[in-house]
């Protein structure tokens, strides 16, 4: 028999109740239960205006995670220290998070007002930037972040500068000479390009990839029939994974300019998507209230968990492990015990007592014990229901135009 290695993997996902989960997942599936989910925010205390729209690593050790909520409060959470560190309010303008990221000591809050809000301890700076519906800071450059959103096509910008570096722009005409439309839901930077490379998904079906060292327009476009809602980079280089309102998740290759892969399995639309490097595992939530697993290479859906509220956002933490704050209970030696006492006092039905039981009830007596006089019974109300009908005919026969003329 092969004995698989068991590894643990920790996810943590956000809802739009405003619940925050930790789940410890098991590449061996039998040790994967109930019991490796924890909350980590009280539900009792969470009211309308607490969904969390905005979920991202703080640090590179990812002991930290930023939560951006509707309210426009953002919370520091540790999980180390297993509490919410620090607390504030981005009330510099109106609308919820839609971006969240740090820059060393700064951090970044974009609004969906277009707002994007970059303070430290010493200073603050201010960028707007139109509507927006993402907002997202660069892995290998954290100088750098970019904005989309409805009519607000993709934007690079430095921290720092008022004026983007980069701004793309729209393809042609189509052949009716109409004006594409543009919304941008979400966007990545693809790694180990410096920040140069972006690919951004929109709500009218395109993935796009733009290098803002060759030209404005987008180098690579993709069309879909449905609307895609998110996407993050994928295992492979020019390669992104791209999740879409119909429940589809599909992997793009976007130097052969077309969907590579397809996971199934989700009813739901897909809310976000996370990777695993290591193991090669794509971690994705929908608004069917489920947590999936699929591996990369075969495509099977190894895990399904569900989480009882809408999931919005998911993180997965790879470079190092978070216990849970309760492990597995196990039963001991003497709990078993004490069950084993309790069945041995408990008294034995037999079959004598059922029968003794059943003789003591008296049988329910009927109206008529006699088969004869039941027979007879019978025929009368067939007789009399007889009569009853051939009166009714006779009524309707006088009553006829037909039968009086």
């Amino acid at each position: 028999m092969l004995l698989t290695e068991d590894k643990e993997i920790d996810i943590f996902v956000a809802s739009k109740i405003g619940s925050f989960k930790h789940i410890k997942y098991h590449t061996n599936r039998s040790k994967n239960s109930k019991k490796c989910i924890e909350n980590l925010v009280d539900i009792k205390s969470l009211q309308k205006d607490d969904s969390i729209t905005c979920m991202e690593w703080g640090n590179g050790d990812q002991t930290e995670v930023l939560l951006g909520r509707t309210n426009q409060e953002i919370q520091i959470y540790n999980t180390e220290k297993r509490a919410v560190t620090k607390t504030y309010t981005a009330d510099f303008s109106t609308g919820h998070i839609v971006g969240l990221g740090r820059c060393k000591r700064k951090v970044l809050a974009a609004l969906s007002s277009g707002v994007v809000k970059i303070w430290s301890r010493k200073d603050e700076n201010i960028v707007e930037t139109g509507k927006l519906d993402t907002m997202r800071v660069c892995t290998d450059e954290p100088t750098m972040f970019a904005t989309g959103g409805e009519e607000n096509d993709l934007k690079i910008w430095r921290v720092g500068d008022s004026v983007p570096i980069f701004s793309a722009k729209n393809l042609a005409h189509d052949w009716l000479q109409l004006r594409r439309p543009v919304w941008v839901t979400d966007l990545t930077f693809l790694p180990g390009e410096g920040g140069h490379l972006a690919a951004a998904c929109s709500r009218h079906g395109y993935v796009r990839m733009y290098d803002s060292r060759v030209q404005r327009r987008p180098v690579i476009n993709v069309d879909f029939e449905m609307a895609a809602t998110c996407i993050t980079p994928s295992f492979d280089e020019r390669q992104v994974l791209v999740g879409f309102g119909r429940g589809q998740l599909h992997q793009v290759d976007l130097r052969k300019a077309k969907p590579d892969k397809g996971y199934k399995g989700a009813a739901g639309a897909i809310t976000d998507i996370a990777i695993v490097p290591a193991d090669k595992l794509i971690v994705s939530t929908s608004l069917d209230r489920h947590l999936r697993i699929h591996k990369y290479d075969t495509k099977e859906l190894v895990y399904k968990q569900y989480l009882t509220s809408k999931l919005s956002k998911v993180l997965v933490q790879t470079t190092c492990n978070t216990p849970l704050l309760s492990g597995p209970v196990e039963e001991t030696k003497s709990e078993v015990d004490e069950m084993d006492q309790i069945f041995d006092r408990m008294e034995t039905v037999s079959e004598q007592s059922k029968t003794k039981s059943d003789d003591q009830i008296p049988a329910k007596k009927s109206k008529h014990s006699d088969p004869e006089e039941a027979i007879k019974n019978l025929l009368r109300k067939t007789e009399k229901t007889k009569k009853k009908r051939e009166q009714r005919k006779r009524e309707k026969k006088t009553k006829s135009v037909f039968h009086n003329a």
